[in-house]
């Protein structure tokens, strides 16, 4: 019955979902065009150009190791002299297209070498624009990135992807092959460029004076973002709108107040995007995205550079705090988990308009963050990308990789993690710093968080502890959980030196406690049994299941179904409800005279799940709190 009731749910989910993922018609018309292609973009630069492009991507993966301590200095007044970084540019390029067959040429065309972080990696980003009032398929200015930093090139072609089909004002994102002078740089990313022809060609606005790129940090959508954004018009001297703008925010003590002037839906729709997909690298830092001020007077956040995203390197979600979470299961963070510092406009717009958001949540997540959507749009795009990716990562003799550019620090991720972590296999490259969540299982557990979170109406195929996913065991790695292990943030004040909460203030949503397990669930999927245990409370016992131990309601009678078991014990599903519901009595325990957690502020645990082991003990997490284990439970 159970097998006929599953087939059925995913039968009638996966109806439900489109047929086609973005909706033609609301992207730039390249982006449509190669949506199932990989075009060549082939650039030509002058001789010497190529050689000082060459040296100047000679960079140690060491570089960079200073740059929480320059930023420390700086917050403490000390004078830090900026790094001299190679700037490679040339208007001396040309560059020929081929699509489907077809050339198109360019011969009055701007290259650069750009991107940031990249430029200590195997492979560099680059800029470009077309000059002479030409443009491709609506396109005159983007980026080219290796995005190396993701070992499956897909994250970033995913975020915009969801992005578009919300329909939200975004960025696109596809794939292309590289050549530099008639030589393989291999595949990468095209992006488009928050520049003023993108807003000209989005939005009917040439030369706007209200764009203002936020990429240096600090940037709380609060008036220090005067210092931090910078307006994209040369020409333009006075910012006045742009602070008033910015003391409005920062003075709101509502939606209403700013309603009239701010794109609230969407930063919403980009607040939920950074829980969903485990976005650390936006508003938390105060950057990566930019400020327009539109036609009709409102002001609106875009984001921008999305490599970072579905669990890739998740530690950074402590950047710049004192205390951290204990527990570092960063995939089934809570929405409090996740949000971990006070940002003014997120307090105002999201905890005190929570209903609001709560639409947008199960907006999104219906329409764009599900198994049942974004599975199969992952194979869609590794079928794809598979062939290009494999030449990519076959070393030649003295095992340098096509494409490879760096010699000083020429490791990347492999071919086998490019396909393990795109499904459910956590991988790390110590090497690079790097560990990365598979994305199926980032999607996966955060789907089900949210659903619990958010009390949404989900695939119950999905909520089943009995799902089954692959694990590649020979690729699996750890998550890297001390990246910032030594830094003192004091200076950073809690994440943001410029806002504090009220301490009288709650900012919480109601949050259900139980996880999705990590390990793979077996091979052979078990059988369905039916439980005779009827859930009876103890005589002095407030608890009449052990699922009450983590937020879960009893099983109703006639419920006898066990489609789960755990150190919860056995669990039901309720059909009329969308719940799970525990099967098991709870029967009380003989408890420790001496409570070992007291003495360190937590209460013991009632139930034997271990969440996490220090030099303290074992700590389980119950009724919201974390909680010691016992020592029955080992026995």
């Amino acid at each position: 019955m159970l097998v006929k009731i599953i087939v059925l749910l995913l039968t009638v989910w996966q109806v439900l979902a489109d047929t086609s993922f973005i909706e033609n018609g609301t992207r730039t018309k390249l982006f449509e065009l190669i949506d199932n292609e990989i075009p060549t973009f082939r650039v030509t630069i002058p001789d010497n150009m190529l050689t000082e492009l060459k040296e100047a991507c000679q960079v140690p993966f060491t570089a960079h190791d200073d740059s929480i301590d320059r930023i420390i200095k700086t917050l403490k007044g000390e004078k830090v002299e900026p790094r001299e970084e190679p700037k490679v540019k040339t208007k001396e390029a040309t560059l020929v297209v081929e699509i489907n067959g077809e050339k198109k040429s360019f011969d009055k065309v701007t290259f650069s070498l750009g991107g940031n972080s990249s430029r200590l990696m195997a492979r560099q980003g680059y800029n470009i624009k077309i000059r002479g009032k030409k443009d491709l398929y609506g396109l005159t200015q983007f980026k080219l990135r290796s995005d190396a930093h993701d070992a499956t090139y897909l994250r970033t072609k995913l975020v915009s992807d969801i992005h578009n089909r919300l329909g939200l004002t975004s960025i696109s994102a596809s794939y292309v092959i590289l050549y530099i002078n008639d030589e393989y740089y291999g595949l990468h990313m095209i992006i488009e460029s928050l520049k003023l022809p993108w807003i000209k060609g989005k939005f009917d606005d040439e030369d706007t004076p209200y764009l203002y790129n936020c990429s240096k940090g600090a940037c709380f959508l609060n008036p220090n973002c005067m210092y931090t954004c910078e307006n994209e018009n040369e020409d333009v001297t006075d910012n006045s709108e742009f602070s008033e703008f910015l003391k409005k925010v920062e003075t709101a003590n509502s939606a209403k107040d700013i309603e009239d002037i701010f794109e609230i839906d969407q930063f919403l729709y980009e607040m939920a995007y950074e829980y969903l997909l485990g976005a650390w690298d936006h508003i938390f830092i105060g950057h990566n995205f930019v400020l327009y001020k539109q036609k009709n007077g409102k002001w609106n956040i875009i984001y921008y550079d999305y490599d970072n995203d579905f669990g890739q390197d998740p530690v950074d979600v402590e950047y710049g705090l004192v205390e951290t979470n204990p527990n570092k299961d960063y995939a089934n963070y809570t929405f409090d988990e996740w949000f971990n510092r006070p940002i003014r406009v997120v307090d105002i717009l999201l905890y005190k308009n929570q209903d609001r958001f709560k639409k947008i949540m199960n907006d999104f997540v219906t329409r764009a963050f599900n198994p049942d959507v974004l599975f199969p749009r992952i194979d869609e795009l590794k079928e794809l990308i598979r062939p290009h990716v494999k030449y990519d990562k076959t070393p030649d003799e003295n095992g340098i990789c096509p494409g490879v550019i760096n010699f000083v620090n020429p490791i990347e991720y492999s071919y086998e993690q490019f396909e393990a972590n795109s499904e459910f296999t956590t991988i790390e490259k110590k090497e690079l710093r790097g560990s990365a969540y598979g994305i199926k299982y980032w999607i996966l557990a955060r789907y089900r968080r949210t659903c619990e979170t958010f009390n949404l109406d989900c695939n119950p195929v999905y909520l089943d502890e009995n799902y089954e996913y692959p694990i590649v065991k020979e690729m699996e790695g750890e998550i890297d959980t001390h990246k910032f292990d030594g830094i003192d943030f004091t200076v950073f004040q809690g994440g943001n030196p410029f806002y504090h909460r009220d301490s009288n203030d709650t900012y919480s949503y109601t949050i259900d406690s139980s996880k999705p397990s990590q390990t793979p669930i077996s091979e052979e999927p078990t059988s369905t049994q039916i439980s005779n245990a009827e859930p009876t409370s103890t005589q002095d016992s407030k608890y009449k299941c052990l699922s009450e131990l983590v937020g879960y309601p009893c099983c109703a009678k006639g419920i006898k179904a066990v489609y789960a078991k755990d150190e919860y014990g056995e669990w039901g599903y309720d059909f009329k409800k969308n719940e799970w519901c525990g099967l098991t009595p709870y029967e009380e325990r003989t408890k420790e005279e001496t409570c070992w957690s007291e003495k360190y502020g937590y209460p013991c645990c009632n139930g034997c799940y271990v969440f996490e082991t220090d030099d303290d003990g074992q700590w389980g997490y119950e009724n919201n709190q974390w909680c010691g284990i016992q020592s029955y439970c080992s026995n």
